[in-house]
């Protein structure tokens, strides 16, 4: 053991002096597909706390990305072993001769689940954020290049024992980017990655506590996400945690296990009904995953219920568990309230979690006995011997599944790896038919399969009309087909007024316009039946190609300025004029391929972030600001209806006042003529919205509306109708 201060010269003693580990405890999002999620870098996969709103941190596995449906209450990790270790491996007391088990969660006040038990080393710490490959701010000052060989004594003090004579584990960079990668040699191999890396300690229950019974194993973990974009890859998330013995003393006898906590919908949310989650595990894919009881679930986002489709399901697939065979030994079905100091429910001790939960012993969901909860179905057979999917049905709200691990044995320096992806579907068969897509790539050893590049594209609005401008490097691709142009007016959680659903339960929606090389490839796909719902276009080839030149296109009244192509390059033109004045729309631009024997036609998804040059756009069609009167004042919509389309919070609703000119003033009276709201106009966009909210920051009632404008230009008045 040695002090602190002699630590490694090249680790600046800023970073340091600990007293609070979880103060270097940082956050960030996984976004990069239609999967949304924060997660920090000491192991919390997301953060939907279900005690309490204002614990949440949002999103929190939102699926689809943009719905403003979030499905995640706690997802991480857990590793126990045992009494009986060497006492350099283990910290704290243990009189009791208990177990000993860590955890990366913290549910708010759920005993045990209350604390995070593992503490992120300072020298891998952005001063900020948690570190996403595609954000180089979010990275430490400079990255080490070697894993740490020593850990904090007990976490709270600038003490450490350190093990010099340990392998060094080397850590490598990619060579183009700079990010430590997950592939070969530190190459980069997903389109978003995470790495962190963190140490076992006491937990935040003894901060300041002088609670003597703390105990934990002093383990290191660390941790990756791996996300990619695509139709193939863009409903999971793959996460990484390697788990290494920093000590000079083995760890005997280690489980490790995945804690799921998918509430549906989270209970914290306004208006959720606290009805039944029903949980299921198939074997065969090694997916523990679950979904509503009923199908009914209160819509969180303002008014009415969910229909069953928009439920989603979510699971985990584990990918490679450590120890043994790599499958899963445990796996446990349990509630997140009932039972806590039973062998039924979820263990508020971490003895009872160990035993309970992470070894699943003496549960009486278990029949037979062999730590895979099983339940029976109709014909009175455990459905795990009879070929069924295993299922439990949760009381209340917010049920937990944990899958654990065979046991194994880490030497001084050794690790072992737990590889799962958190899976998401509209459907049983779509959550499937996604987990094996995530078993696919991990069995090819994450070789990607991916569509032509996906376009970039510039979008322009002007009055009840959108101009698309997007490249030709799509094209260059050797099995370029066409194009799909999709839109939305919800925030992508849907992409057109039609949808259908594939064989395996995926739903997908028909584009608003499509163009297909003329080249005879065409009709639905042929060559494999499970992808024959696929339209590859029907040779029309409209002529949209334009080149630019004086930063705009030659021969197109564009009107504006074009800020990413320069002259000479050939874009492609797109205007849709059944659009409305004041509704933002969102659009993206999908290239697609013609297919092969082996997988289907591939096309691009929708870029996560419309904000930066990619193939998603965010457009507000409106009129000029009025130059000469008033006589183009409109109020969109009317009638307004509670939750439009567009909105994607429980609580916002908006109406806007559009054709204005630079200045105004709108006073909203109701039916009484008494005065609402007075609104002061001062922009050089011709809309302005109200969000409904009386002077006292009241929403207001249903009922009619009148308005009266004045400005230089003159006055005007109307009438709207809001309808709740």
């Amino acid at each position: 053991m040695v002090l602190f201060a002699l630590l490694l010269s090249a680790v600046p003693a800023s970073l340091f002096g600990q007293n609070n580990p979880m103060s270097f405890k940082r956050w960030n999002e996984m976004n990069i597909n239609k999967v949304a999620t924060t997660f920090n870098n000491v192991g919390m996969l997301n953060n939907g706390n279900n005690q309490n709103a204002s614990l949440a941190r949002i999103p929190s596995f939102e699926y689809p990305q943009g719905s403003g449906l979030n499905w995640g209450t706690c997802v991480a990790v857990v590793v126990g072993a045992p009494f009986g270790q060497d006492p350099a491996v283990v910290g704290g007391v243990n009189p009791e001769e208990y177990p000993y088990l860590d955890g990366t969660m913290d549910e708010g006040p759920a005993d045990f689940w209350n604390e995070e038990h593992f503490a992120p080393y300072p020298e891998f710490t952005n001063e900020n954020l948690a570190s996403v490959s595609n954000d180089p701010n979010s990275w430490p000052a400079s990255w080490p290049d070697k894993l740490p060989n020593y850990i904090f004594k007990d976490g709270v003090s600038d003490e450490i024992i350190e093990n010099n004579g340990l392998p060094v584990e080397n850590i490598y960079f990619d060579s183009e980017t700079g990010w430590p990668g997950f592939g070969k040699n530190g190459k980069q191999i997903a389109d978003q990655e995470t790495f962190s890396v963190m140490y076992g300690w006491g937990g935040t229950d003894q901060l300041g506590s002088g609670n003597s019974k703390t105990r934990w194993l002093r383990t290191q973990l660390i941790m990756r996400g791996l996300a990619w974009e695509g139709t193939l890859y863009e409903n999971f998330i793959v996460w990484v945690f390697i788990l290494r013995n920093p000590n000079d003393k083995p760890i005997t006898d280690l489980r490790m296990g995945v804690h799921s906590d998918f509430g549906f919908l989270p209970a914290f949310l306004p208006g959720v009904n606290f009805d039944d989650d029903r949980h299921y595990f198939d074997s065969k894919l090694q997916l523990a995953y679950g979904w509503d009881d009923d199908g009914y679930e209160e819509n969180p986002l303002g008014g009415g219920v969910l229909n069953p489709e928009d439920i989603a399901w979510a699971g985990v697939v584990a990918l490679q568990m450590p120890g043994g065979d790599g499958k899963i030994k445990t796996y446990d079905a349990t509630n997140f309230w009932m039972g806590q100091t039973t062998a039924s429910g979820s263990g508020g001790d971490p003895e009872m979690y160990y035993k309970w939960n992470l070894l699943n012993e003496d549960d009486p969901e278990d029949s037979d006995g062999d730590g895979i909860d099983d339940d029976f179905d109709h014909n009175g057979v455990p459905d795990d011997q009879d070929g069924g999917p295993g299922y439990y049905i949760g009381i209340g709200a917010d049920g937990l599944q944990i899958i654990g691990s065979n046991p194994f044995t880490l030497q001084p320096g050794e690790s072992d790896t737990l590889i799962f992806a958190t899976v998401f579907g509209k459907s049983e068969k779509d959550i499937k038919s996604n987990a094996l897509r995530a078993i696919t790539l991990y069995e090819n050893n994450w070789e990607v399969v991916k569509a032509p590049p996906a376009p970039e594209v510039e979008a322009f609005a002007d009055d009840q009309k959108v101009t698309l401008v997007w490249g030709t490097k799509s094209e260059e691709d050797e099995q370029f087909e066409g194009y799909k142009i999709y839109r939305s007016q919800d925030n992508g959680k849907t992409w057109g007024d039609e949808s259908f659903t594939d064989f395996d339960g995926g739903i997908h929606y028909v584009p608003l316009r499509q163009y297909d090389l003329e080249n005879g490839v065409k009709g639905y796909y042929q060559t494999l039946p499970e992808y024959a719902w696929y339209y590859l276009g029907d040779d029309s080839w409209v002529p949209t190609r334009f080149v630019v030149e004086a930063d705009t296109i030659k021969g197109f009244n564009l009107g504006y300025k074009l800020t990413h192509f320069n002259d000479g390059d050939s874009v492609n033109v797109f205007v849709d004029r059944s659009v409305s004045n004041g509704i933002e729309y969102q659009y993206y631009v999908a290239a697609y391929d013609s297919g092969n024997g082996i997988i289907g036609p591939l096309e691009n998804s929708a870029a996560s972030n419309p904000d930066e040059f990619n193939n998603s756009v965010k457009v507000r069609p409106e009129l000029p600001t009025a130059k000469t009167g008033l006589g183009k004042v409109r109020v969109v919509p009317n009638p307004y209806k509670i939750a439009e389309v567009w909105e994607n919070s429980w609580d916002s609703h908006v109406i806007q006042f559009t054709g204005l000119p630079e200045k105004a003033t709108i006073m909203i009276f109701n039916s009484s003529g008494e005065t609402v709201k007075t609104l002061y106009h001062d922009s050089m966009s011709s809309i302005e919205a109200w969000d409904l909210k009386n002077e006292y920051n009241q929403q207001v009632s249903a009922g009619v509306y009148f308005y009266y404008i004045t400005s230089s230009l003159g006055e005007t008045k109307g009438k709207f109708f809001v309808i709740l």
